[in-house]
This record gives structure tokens, C-alpha cells and sequence, in this order.
């Protein structure tokens, strides 16, 4: 039987995780009784995450801070159900990205690995994604580059942007999969709340350190 592919794997841990579409969680459902090695793999996955979903305690929100929100997002009144939405869209976002950035680690994350930040970066159109962990213990961004590759003769770059600062360059991406970054001792104490973005860039990224080319996408840095 084939060995399974990264694209099985990731697929594995959005059913654990719960962030598949009905359909697709449906079809791996059964692909889980007839696929033993994918089999394996969920119970691979269920084995890193259940560890984690012990260290979390679930807090409520005052009903204040929701109506805050809603009225900032929305204006008064908001939409009938939307506090929920907004925050399974939110949740799910933020699942999406960790378990882009776990995908790097065969064990689960624990605390003693240090304070963790994530980003999942999504072109518009879907066609370029870079999940990125950084670990303040080490030091070490890792990042994960899928779907499109950049055009002939160019490069994505990465770009920390934090506060009102000009954006850094974190260095250029792997045209796929994965890397590992050590992030200078300078900067480290920027990495939190930051925003990590991709351009596209000349190939051996931007002169001077100034990006040029388009932007591809940014996101936030998250702690997890």
C-alpha cells in the first residue's frame, strides 16, 4: 500500500481537529474503515491533540464584551446569530493555522517547549498558503509553503512587520514545503503580535531588503 502523501496527513488532522466541511468529513470517515494506514494516522493525530485539549479551560466571555464587539463589527443591532458565527469562523481560522504549523512536529506541543506563535497566511484567491510556528524557547521560526509556486524567475519572501516599523525580511521561502528559520536575537522581542506577510520578489529575494514585488498575503501572529 502507498505511503501517505503530506496532503493525507493534514487531511487526518482537520478530522481530529474537526474543521472539515460535512462532505469531507464524511468521506474521511469512511476512508478511515477501509484506509488502515490513514486509520493509524487519525489515531496518530487524536494521540498529539487530546494532551493539548487538557491544558484548556474553557472561559465565557461576559455577554457585554460580545455586544462590544458585535456593535463595533456590525452596528446596532447586529445580525441575529452572528456573535456565534463570528466565533466559530474565528475558532476555526485559528485551528486551521495550528494545525498547519503542528504538521512540522511528530509529538504534541507542550508548554515546556516554550511560548508558541502561529500564522496561516491565504492568498485571496487561495492559490498560495504558508503556515509559520514560532517557538520563543528556540528561537526558530518553521515554516510550511503550499500551493502555487512562485512565477519563473521569482522568489516569495517572508516579512515581519511589527508596530509602525518598516517590514524586516525574514528570508526567502522555500518554493515548497518546509524550512526552518532561526530568527536573530535582535528581533525576537518583536515576534509578539506581529504580522508576517509574503511578497513576490526577484529570485534571491528583494534588493537592498525592501520589498518591491506584490503582496501575496499577511497575517498575524497568534500565541497558542
Amino acid at each position: 500500500m502507498p505511503e501517505l502523501t503530506a496532503e493525507d496527513i493534514a487531511l487526518a488532522g482537520e478530522y481530529v481537529l474537526g474543521t472539515l466541511p460535512l462532505g469531507e468529513r464524511q468521506a474521511a470517515a469512511r476512508r478511515i474503515v477501509a484506509d488502515p494506514a490513514f486509520s493509524r494516522e487519525v489515531a496518530r493525530w487524536e494521540a498529539r491533540l487530546d494532551p493539548l485539549a487538557e491544558e484548556v479551560r474553557p472561559v465565557a466571555p461576559p455577554t457585554r464584551l460580545w455586544a462590544g464587539i458585535e456593535a463595533r463589527a456590525y452596528g446596532s443591532p447586529a445580525p441575529a446569530g452572528s456573535g456565534l458565527w463570528r466565533w466559530l469562523a474565528g475558532a476555526s481560522a485559528l485551528s486551521a493555522a495550528f494545525l498547519g504549523a503542528i504538521l512540522w512536529f511528530g509529538e504534541p506541543l507542550m508548554p515546556t517547549q516554550g511560548r508558541m506563535w502561529v500564522s496561516d497566511m491565504i492568498s485571496v484567491d487561495g492559490s498560495v498558503r504558508l503556515a509559520a510556528l514560532y517557538n520563543e524557547k528556540t528561537g526558530e521560526m518553521r515554516v510550511s509553503m503550499g500551493g502555487s509556486e512562485p512565477a519563473s524567475g521569482r522568489d516569495f519572501e517572508l516579512w515581519l512587520i511589527a508596530g509602525e516599523a518598516a517590514p524586516i525580511s525574514l528570508g526567502v521561502m522555500p518554493r515548497r514545503g518546509q524550512a526552518a528559520m532561526p530568527i536573530p536575537a535582535a528581533l525576537r522581542d518583536r515576534i509578539a503580535n506581529a504580522t508576517l506577510a509574503i511578497t513576490e520578489e526577484p529570485r534571491g529575494g528583494a534588493p537592498g531588503g525592501v520589498a518591491t514585488g506584490r503582496l501575496v498575503a499577511k497575517a498575524d501572529l497568534r500565541r497558542i
